[in-house]
Parts: structure tokens; sequence; C-alpha cells
């Protein structure tokens, strides 16, 4: 990722697996706690690697610090990017509290 951080860099959705049943949409971009509010704050973004090696499987961990403007509550929400010989596999979503507790997995884009 290049340029401005800010929250257009997530998807508004990530998706928990129904078995056969299909999948099912998760909104992402909402308050983890009680209040369910819709605007988020961005804070900062920060990453444990800048760029996956061009060959073997790589994992890169994005925490995006971001703050509910409805309970004024910050939480974090990680994104843990798997690549494959350079190429995007997919992304899992877990949520950690104010604290840094791992609230546990969301779902995944």
């Amino acid at each position: 990722m290049t340029g401005e951080k800010s929250l257009d860099g997530l998807p508004e959705h990530v998706y928990v697996a129904l078995g056969r049943r299909g999948m099912e949409p998760i909104p992402l971009l909402e308050c983890t706690y009680e209040c369910d509010g819709k605007e988020l704050r961005f804070l900062e973004m920060t990453q444990n690697k800048e760029a996956p090696s061009e060959k073997g499987v790589d994992e890169i961990t994005e925490d995006w610090r971001v703050e509910c403007t409805k309970c004024n509550r910050p939480f974090t929400i990680r994104c843990i990017v798997r690549y494959a010989d350079g190429e995007r596999i997919d992304t899992r979503v877990d949520i950690l509290d104010d604290t840094g507790n791992n609230l546990g997995w969301l779902g995944s884009y």
C-alpha cells in the first residue's frame, strides 16, 4: 500500500463460510463494542513487513487502529494477509479491543 493511508484500504464486509449454504457478509467498518456505531475514525496503520517475497508463502500482519466516533473507544482491525510467490491468497480479519485483547476471528476477504 502506498501513499496516504485511510480506511478506504479495507473492504466494507468480510465473509464467514456457512458450510454448504454459502457465505454470510459481516460488516467490517462498524464499532465492535455495544454501540454498533457506523462511523469510524482512522488513527494509524502498522504492518510487520513491507512487501511479500517473490518465492514461498508469507504472512503480513496489518493493524488498522480506529476509533468509534459514537462511543469514542479505540480498537484494532487486524488483517493477516497471506501471499504465495508474491500473489495475495486471502486475508483473515481479527478484532482487538482497546487493551490489545484479541476478540477473535471476524471473517475473511
